[in-house]
């Protein structure tokens, strides 16, 4: 009997991944008022006195003035002639905005020809799933020839290892943030008229996991006391022993992505069904962060501390972290700006902490299709899920953070490991052993070591 390492053996979709879509239940035990009077103890005034505050930075009469020209471009090219960094005044929008579109990270034709190649394993492989399951705009693949080949190319790895300089760790942190590694996602291939895949407004990474869990919620200190405006979310110091996933929720992600992110195989304008984000990273997650400790008061206007409930606001066990008109009205609908016009062989990175939605529908003329390929770089509990992908992938099931079943096991002309040929693209799947060399820091050689070790290459 074929065996998987999967979250859930059972066959599911990304509608798992929010209430919302799979009608999760929301209601949350009593443990959660004596939470959230934890995490605030002696800190409540300065908790209410930095929501104040906060309200003032997503007033209405600010957010309504954003556009798409908010989003950071930088071509490709531009990345590789600055020896490999994303140019300063491009990380700096990058840092406040937490998104940023990379132009003609791969040839158009390129990017055409694996759509190309993508459809063609679909109509030779009927069999394969998707949401929805009578009109599929999101296929559950994985190992088709073309993914593997995007994610390793070089190109893309050098994208990521750009981004992830943007992060900044300690010498010994264990994590070396100039090494990528692969973490296989889904396909979008989304059709003119479409209104079923329609993510609202949410943030990655669970959702009571940045409150429960004590590593993660280090993450957000700042904010959590109040000083919401020195929060850096590019410190990756406590993210790398935090746990995003305490529920095992199908179609959460365990791992720490510095990044999501998606390549276009598409020219899709904005209204084509397309990506659309908050570009205020510090205020969104500070906004996300306060709300469950903060009520309005009976005249509708004035906030108090709301301490007396365990309901965090958009939550629920094992799915992702949703924002609603009904308790985060400052940022739905109005704080969100929709991605700019993008082609064939562009690409797009937001942030881990980056609020985002999905346009309700597709009025576009053309398909709007992407390869899911977020950034994940080299540490301990992110080369601990490569090897058990590596698993996965060999036997032709789906990665671990994603539901279970046969997969495509049983799909013709499914991809292999050696359809990955660069010695970076292997490591990156975990089939290559890293590189242990005097010039690392403390923590990248432990990273690197552990990896090895992980991986049985020693």
């Amino acid at each position: 009997m074929q065996t998987t390492n999967n979250r859930a053996e059972s066959a599911s979709s990304i509608a798992s991944a929010f209430a919302s879509l799979s009608n999760g239940v929301t209601e949350l035990p009593p443990r959660f008022v004596a939470l959230k009077r934890e995490l605030v103890a002696d800190k409540e005034d300065a908790v209410l006195a930095g929501w104040n505050r906060l309200l003032e930075r997503v007033s209405l009469e600010k957010l309504q003035n954003l556009d798409t020209s908010i989003i950071p471009e930088v071509e490709f090219k531009d990345i590789a002639a600055n020896s490999g960094n994303i140019p300063k005044d491009i990380v700096k929008r990058l840092r406040d905005c937490g998104t940023i579109v990379i132009r003609d990270l791969v040839e158009e034709a390129q990017a055409l020809k694996w759509k190309e190649q993508i459809r063609n394993y679909v109509n030779k492989n009927p069999q394969t799933k998707g949401f929805p399951v009578n009109d599929i705009q999101v296929y559950e693949l994985y190992w088709s020839k073309a993914q593997l080949e995007a994610r390793a190319h070089e190109n893309m790895l050098a994208a990521q290892i750009a981004l992830n300089r943007v992060w900044s760790a300690k010498p010994e942190d264990a994590v070396d943030l100039e090494v990528p590694l692969t973490y296989c996602d889904r396909v979008r291939m989304r059709k003119p008229g479409d209104r079923s895949f329609n993510l609202g407004p949410h943030l990655d990474g669970g959702s009571l996991e940045r409150w429960e869990d004590p590593e993660y919620r280090k993450c957000y200190a700042k904010i959590l006391s109040g000083d919401w405006e020195n929060h850096d979310p590019f410190d990756v110091t406590h993210r790398l022993k935090a746990t995003v996933d305490m529920y095992n929720g199908p179609g959460g992600c365990s791992v720490f992505r510095s990044y999501q992110g998606w390549l276009s195989l598409s020219d899709c304008s904005p209204g084509s069904g397309t990506l659309h984000v908050m570009p205020d990273l510090v205020a969104s997650t500070a906004y996300t962060l306060i709300r469950p400790f903060v009520k309005q008061t009976a005249n509708g206007i004035d906030w108090e501390l709301g301490l007396d409930t365990p309901h965090f606001h958009g939550t629920a066990m094992g799915t992702g972290q949703e924002l609603t008109t009904e308790f985060h009205p400052h940022l739905n609908p109005h704080g969100f700006v929709s991605i700019p016009r993008v082609r064939p062989g562009d690409a797009v990175f937001w942030h881990c902490d980056v609020a985002h939605m999905v346009e309700a529908e597709h009025g576009g003329i053309a398909d709007s299709s992407v390869l899911y390929i977020p950034s994940v770089p080299l540490c301990e509990v992110n080369i601990a899920y490569v090897k058990r992908q590596r698993e996965n992938f060999i036997q032709g099931v789906a990665p671990p953070d994603f539901p279970g079943g046969v997969g495509e096991s049983q799909h013709r002309e499914r991809g292999q490991d050696e359809d990955v040929k660069s010695i970076a693209g292997r490591r990156a799947m975990g089939f290559q052993m890293f590189e242990v060399h005097d010039r690392l820091t403390t923590g990248q050689r432990v990273a690197a070591e552990t990896a090895n070790a992980i991986l049985g290459f020693n």
